[in-house]
């Protein structure tokens, strides 16, 4: 299976880019969002304290001037002169006037001119004289402020003088509550202290302007407006037609977004409005936005390098997992993963099938196992300290301190409802029996012997007491079996014994008192030692002798046949045996290695005489010398080379098999494992085979041979490396440089230039 790309570590890095970004981009947005509008608040806040202290200012010297006039209006002389006809000729009253009017006049109230209006003798008198001396072009404008209803007011006026600003005049009457005064007085105030205002109201943001009670501009830093009405501007009208004496509004002004911010005085009905163009506020915004981009793309950077080395690092038990898992069949290799962690589940998945299935598999195979132990613990080919080791197996830590063999016979199926055919059957459900009844703390598995069932029970009693244990067990077994198959048995009881060492002894005490029962009828219940009292050493034959010297032929080693052959007759003729033991053991020998060959499929023409005639032969040999040169001429060599030649021959071809199907599918996912299951043989035997006929192993073979294929297309074609390392098999291309490099001696592209 090619390596697919790495969409996990694709996924994983948007993951952490996603989660170390949108933070950032959401700090950054709301920090320039609030930053923005704390600096709007700010310039808002400013802005209105301007306005205030821009009022606070002008009706200081608003107030101070109308406190000076006032006081001038109600002296003696003022009052006294209203009520009087009064000439250039009334020096006195006229110096005196002059006086009063030039107190007030100071150059700190920014007083420019004064005009003293008497109603009732129709006289005017300022700082430029009495009557025609004062101002004639002026009269009009007096007469006009005395026709105003108002006992105090200011007003304002367009000037004639050019670029001067709108005019400001404060007047009040005399009496100042009475319906019919007496004299007026006009305050004129002087340009300079207009401007001093329109300085101050000037702002770096805007500007700031003040609107008489008639909603007319009288101080403006654009000439232009001085005397237009506010109310002819549209995002002016919302002030000037709001009855509330403060506020603060967004408008329009040509297109662009202005905050507009306004007083209205409760003194004289005049306004105090700014106007802040938006843009300019922004362009400190704008500054401070540049800064939070920068700092976040700094972040973004740091959080992105962060998310690249750590993802990475986090990927790689995953990929490295993943490489090791894609070599591993799917449950549904139709459908395409989606990725790695797609693959690897299931991969597990199939993994823990597959353990799953072995597990069930070798629950069912430890029976099998238990058994198979049990039958060379009787058979005698296991040693009893080996044994002993495996007794975990079966649930024990130690042996008992007794034990004995009790075996199980059929006594006869005459008269049941059971045939011949189905003994085994039989043999089969008492062994179920016997399990049942005797609990496994108490036992070994019960397994079947020849036409017996035996079964190992051990106890922790001794004596007659293990003996009366055992008897009430077999009683119960007898009547059970009678009970559930409806047959009769007789069971035969080996001696007790404390080891192992002996379980085959007491297989054939139990089985010898079986024996004797012809003579005592059906169901006995038999014990060796009553039947036997006196114990038999019957000579034992070396079963792992035997079995030593058939692995030796069967592994085509001469030597080690040669001796193990020699250590078995060696073991045979023990200096107490009888000489018909000795008889018997050769004739066993003789019989199991002719079994032997006939098991291998040897054919009888490479044994010179036929059985008969081998047993007189084997009889007629005088010493241990010519029997183990006889054993050896006769089977072990003929048997050797029968086998020799089988191998070289077999082996020839299996390798040759697996070379072919190398150079015919070399570009396919082609396995030993594969190659192994269509010839029908283990792959580790076909693994060992082609090794030992070639000198090297299936893989590096595979590998050399798709190195060469490489060398040929790289000489003879304009393959791309990407197609030729995808055509043979390699993940990608760097795996095909590098193997390609480790044969060769140099990359694919340095063999194609020199080529």
């Amino acid at each position: 299976m090619r390596f697919r790309s790495s969409s996990y570590l694709l996924k994983l890095m948007l993951m952490s880019i996603l989660i170390g970004t949108l933070p950032v981009i959401v700090l950054g947005t709301f920090a320039y969002y609030n930053a923005s509008r704390t600096v709007q608040e700010k310039v808002d806040e400013s802005n209105k304290l301007l306005l205030q202290q821009m009022q606070m200012r002008a009706e200081q010297t608003l107030r101070t001037i109308d406190n000076s006039a006032t006081q001038l209006l109600q002296s003696p002389i003022v009052t006294s002169a209203f009520n009087r006809d009064l000439s250039n000729h009334d020096f006195q009253m006229v110096h005196e006037l002059y006086k009063g009017i030039s107190q007030i006049q100071t150059y700190e109230l920014g007083i420019k001119d004064v005009f003293l209006f008497s109603l009732n003798n129709d006289w005017i008198v300022s700082s430029n004289g009495v009557n025609e001396y004062s101002d004639p072009a002026f009269r009009p404008a007096l007469e006009a402020f005395s026709l105003n209803a108002a006992g105090s007011f200011w007003s304002s006026g367009s000037s004639e003088a050019p670029n001067s600003f709108q005019s400001v005049y404060f007047v009040k009457k005399y009496p100042f509550n009475s319906l019919h005064p007496s004299g007026i007085i006009c305050v004129v105030l002087s340009s300079d202290v207009m401007k001093e205002l329109d300085a101050f109201l000037n702002s770096k943001f805007g500007s700031a302007f003040i609107v008489d009670q008639n909603a007319n501009i009288i101080v403006h830093r654009d000439r232009n407006q001085l005397g237009s009405s506010t109310r002819d501007e549209a995002y002016l009208k919302s002030f000037a037609d709001s009855k509330e004496t403060l506020g603060q509004y967004a408008a329009k002004r040509d297109g662009e977004d202005v905050t507009v911010t306004y007083r209205k005085s409760a003194y004289n009905g005049w306004s105090y409005v700014s106007v802040i163009s938006n843009d300019q506020v922004n362009e400190q915004n704008q500054i401070i936005g540049w800064i939070t981009l920068l700092v976040c793309l700094v972040i973004l950077l740091v959080t992105l390098a962060v998310a690249w080395f750590g993802t990475k690092k986090m990927y790689s038990p995953i990929q490295s997992l993943y490489s090791r898992l894609t070599g591993i069949p799917s449950l549904n290799d139709m459908e395409k993963p989606s990725g790695e962690l797609q693959v690897i589940g299931e991969r597990v998945d199939y993994l823990i099938r597959s353990q799953s299935l072995i597990m069930n598999e070798l629950k069912g195979q430890q029976i099998q196992l238990k058994e198979f132990f049990m039958q060379k613990l009787f058979g005698g080919t296991i040693q009893p300290t080996d044994f002993v080791e495996k007794l975990s197996l079966y649930g024990l830590e130690k042996p008992w301190p007794s034990m004995c063999v009790v075996a199980i016979q059929i006594d006869t199926l005459k008269d049941t409802r059971y045939e011949e055919g189905n003994r085994d059957l039989l043999m089969f459900a008492i062994s179920n029996i016997v399990g049942e009844l005797v609990v496994s703390e108490q036992r070994l598995v019960p397994i079947v012997k020849s036409d017996c069932q035996v079964t190992l029970i051990g106890s922790s009693k001794t004596g007659e007491p293990f003996k009366e244990q055992i008897f009430n067990l077999s009683d119960e077994i007898q009547k059970a079996i009678h009970q559930y198959l409806d047959i009769k048995v007789s069971i035969g009881i080996s001696r007790r014994f404390e080891s192992f060492a002996e379980t085959q002894q007491a297989l054939h005490e139990a089985m010898t008192s079986l024996k004797v029962r012809v003579g005592l009828g059906q169901e006995s219940i038999l014990f060796i030692e009553d039947v036997q009292p006196q114990k038999s050493s019957p000579s034992r034959f070396p079963i792992a002798g035997e079995q030593a010297l058939l692995d030796a032929i069967r592994a085509g080693n001469a030597e080690q046949a040669e001796t193990a052959l020699r250590q078995l007759i060696g073991e045979l003729f023990q200096p107490h045996a009888q000489h018909r033991d000795y008889q018997l053991s050769l004739l066993r020998l003789l019989i199991d290695l002719l079994k032997f060959g006939q098991e291998l499929s040897i054919p009888m023409d490479r044994i010179p005489e036929d059985e008969a005639s081998l047993i007189q032969s084997l009889f007629k040999l005088r010493n241990l010398r010519e029997m183990e040169q006889w054993f050896l001429s006769i089977f072990v060599l003929p048997y050797i080379q029968e086998l020799d030649t089988r191998r070289d021959s077999q082996f020839k071809l299996i390798s040759e098999a697996v070379i072919d199907m190398i150079t015919r599918e070399f570009d396919s996912g082609l396995t030993l494992e594969e190659c192994a299951a269509r010839i029908n043989y283990h792959p580790h035997y076909v693994s060992r085979v082609f090794r030992q006929e070639t000198g090297i192993n299936f893989g590096d073979y595979l590998s050399k041979h798709r190195i060469d294929m490489a060398k040929k297309w790289l000489k003879e074609s304009d393959l791309k490396i990407v197609e030729i390392a995808e055509r043979l098999q390699y993940n990608n291309s760097a795996n095909f440089i590098r193997s390609f490099r480790k044969m060769v001696g140099m990359t694919p592209g340095q063999y194609r230039e020199e080529a």
